[in-house]
């Protein structure tokens, strides 16, 4: 009597949370109480079902293949490599080819077919060795004790296909920004050529062309310097293998297709663009340069805006507005100058197509300002 009473309360408890569960069996735990039951016998319970409409409601997520020990075995890794950092300080930076995966010839070989290039691996072998590597090399064979004749390294390094690929370069992007803006003087013309050959931008295509890992030098982590010398020889290469076209066609790829979304003013810093305004007019015999306020709001106040326009020869030439006077007379010359340079922002898109054209095509162009003025 006193064993049945037990097993109705707990019955009656499990009914509270609205299933009609009993479980039954030695050692079996209520699972919803939280807390053991009493020990009962297998003849006097039964498992009645679980209700349908309940068992629906349960979602169910099979889960394979997943250990319950690897999280904290990999949080207790974890955790033992931050305190050593702690300690000992960082790890230093290792090249790529500390790892035991690494081949260096397979890289060099799929470097070419990567870019569309078909290069020779000699060539790109001496466009991916620097200067310091071949001394470094040599340095280590005299401290192993060889010979004076196995010390001497039979390598070529990078310096003359550096030098071929910064000439074609720079000729190539001077031709182009000629035919592009041929009203534009020759001061604007290297501002913007000075903004594509800059080492930071140069740097920053070698990086994503994928010269990294492949450039061989006495110091880790490369010196920008050596990575724009790497990326120049193997523009220097492409020449050498495919000729001057094709190199041409890879500089109008990867450095000038830059200019994509650039101001090209923002590139050239006109110190005094009234006075170079006035000089230009003055050649063309027109009459000078005459900046007229068009429109001022809030003169008075802490954030005034002028809008002033720049007249020649009754003849509006640019307006820009500013917070002070001088400052938006000078925006407005500046704005004139764009105008008449053909260089402001509704000009025609530049010419990147894939049928580039050399630089006989390019340098036939006329470019003097006074001869272009349509």
């Amino acid at each position: 009597l006193r064993q049945y009473s037990s097993i109705s309360r707990q019955k009656l408890h499990c009914r509270k949370l609205g299933w009609s569960v009993i479980m039954a069996g030695l050692g079996r735990n209520c699972i919803f109480c939280a807390r053991k039951s009493l020990l009962l016998h297998r003849t006097v319970l039964c498992l009645p079902k679980v209700q349908p409409h309940l068992a629906s409601k349960v979602p169910v997520t099979q889960v394979r293949g997943t250990k319950h020990w690897v999280r904290p075995y990999l949080q207790t890794l974890l955790n033992r490599i931050k305190r050593e950092e702690d300690l000992l300080g960082p790890l230093p930076p290792q090249p790529r080819s500390a790892k035991i995966n690494w081949n260096y010839d397979s890289e060099l070989y799929a470097f070419g077919p990567r870019l569309g290039e078909k290069l020779n691996l000699d060539t790109l072998r001496a466009a991916f060795t620097d200067r310091s590597y071949i001394e470094q090399e040599e340095e280590r064979r005299h401290e192993l004790g060889l010979p004076q004749e196995d010390v001497k390294l039979d390598m070529q390094d990078n310096s003359h296909l550096a030098g071929l690929g910064w000439e074609i370069t720079t000729n190539y992007i001077h031709s182009f920004l000629k035919a592009e803006f041929p009203l534009l003087p020759d001061v604007g013309v290297r501002a913007i050529h000075d903004y594509l050959t800059q080492e930071n931008m140069l740097v920053w295509i070698a990086r994503h062309v994928g010269v990294k890992d492949l450039i061989r030098c006495a110091t880790f982590p490369v010196p920008p310097p050596v990575t724009k010398q790497v990326f120049l020889a193997v523009i220097g290469a492409v020449k050498n293998d495919q000729g001057t076209q094709q190199a041409e066609t890879f500089v109008h790829d990867f450095i000038v297709a830059q200019l994509i979304g650039k101001d090209i003013n923002a590139m050239w810093d006109v110190p005094n663009p009234m006075g170079m305004l006035a000089e230009i007019l003055l050649k063309e015999g027109r009459g000078e340069p005459e900046p007229r306020i068009i429109n001022q709001s809030g003169a008075n106040t802490v954030t005034p805006v002028f809008c002033v326009g720049v007249y020649s020869d009754k003849e509006l030439l640019g307006e820009a507005s500013g917070d002070t006077l001088p400052l938006a007379v000078e925006e407005a010359a500046r704005v004139a100058l764009a105008n008449m340079f053909k260089t402001h922002e509704g000009r025609k898109p530049l010419a990147l197509d894939p049928r580039v054209k050399t630089t006989v095509e390019l340098t036939g162009k006329e470019t003097d300002y006074l001869q272009n003025k349509s």
